[in-house]
């Protein structure tokens, strides 16, 4: 089974969503995520509008992406600033189930901002995992600056509806390369760039100098059955050749990265 190539739906060009929206269509690319927020503009569109504009353009909506501001009170000692940000992922849980989305991407942490690993936080995510299964929607925590703390809350919590989205430049730079190979089986969603070693650059796959055979040697062909989704923006030299140009390069680039894949997937028998 070939799994689809998908890329975010805000790729680095401002232009209203519905255009990107054709533009990923037209490159090859078969699915996409949503950024969770109204998206201003010219015409300003609600994110309520947006599921059914993805679907309209023949993409699979593979995800919604939760905002993450506030996102460390998921381990505050403060009951009342836990709660408050946990009425705000069960509503974005609730948006999931009303429109159809099977996962929810999310911060544990935002920025820099980094609390320590406490109970507090298991008893949140406990809380939101529950929620998720009510709803029937999968929830994928996204490695970011919390050294320790994905391996701490899968570690606690046992669902099918709680997995792992690994973004690749997050795990480098943060050396959690080995979140891959020792969460495989919880992967449930990924975020695919390339970096300098340095920065966050959401450079393409190939434009940086991250080990991709390493990534593929660790990657979980049997049990893993999402999308193979990039989140990039251009170099400066990328941006002057334009966003059509962009996502070619784009898909040229992510199929390569899927062909290596599905060498790995013939190799060990998976279909």
């Amino acid at each position: 089974m070939t799994l689809k190539l998908g890329i975010f739906s805000w790729f680095g060009f401002v232009m209203p969503i519905f255009e990107r929206l054709d533009l990923i269509k037209s490159a090859g690319f078969e699915a996409t995520s949503l950024w969770w927020e109204d998206e201003e503009g010219t015409p300003c569109i609600p994110k309520n509008a947006m599921p059914e504009m993805v679907r309209e353009a023949g993409l699979y909506l593979e995800n919604i992406h939760a905002p993450f501001t506030d996102s460390a009170d998921l381990w505050s000692e403060s009951k009342s600033a836990r709660q408050k940000i946990l009425k705000e992922h069960t509503a974005w849980l609730e948006d999931c189930a009303k429109h159809e989305i099977p996962i929810m991407v999310m911060h544990i942490v935002e920025g820099d901002k980094i609390p320590t690993i406490n109970k507090y936080g298991i008893e949140s995510l406990s809380y939101l995992t529950k929620k998720a299964e009510e709803y029937n929607v999968k929830i994928a925590l996204e490695n970011t600056k919390m050294t320790g703390g994905i391996p701490f809350i899968l570690s606690e919590i046992e669902s099918p509806n709680l997995g792992l989205c690994y973004d690749t430049s997050h795990a480098v730079l943060n050396h959690e390369e080995n979140l891959l190979e020792d969460f495989g089986e919880k992967l449930i969603a990924l975020h695919i760039s390339d970096n300098d070693g340095k920065r966050d650059r959401h450079w393409l796959p190939g434009g940086g100098t991250i080990n991709w055979n390493k990534f593929t040697d660790k990657f979980p062909a049997k049990t893993f059955h999402g999308g193979l989704t990039l989140e990039v923006y251009p170099t400066d030299e990328e941006s002057k050749a334009g966003a059509e140009a962009f996502l070619l390069k784009a898909f040229k680039s992510i199929s390569r990265l899927a062909a290596m894949i599905d060498y790995k997937r013939e190799d060990i028998g998976v279909s």
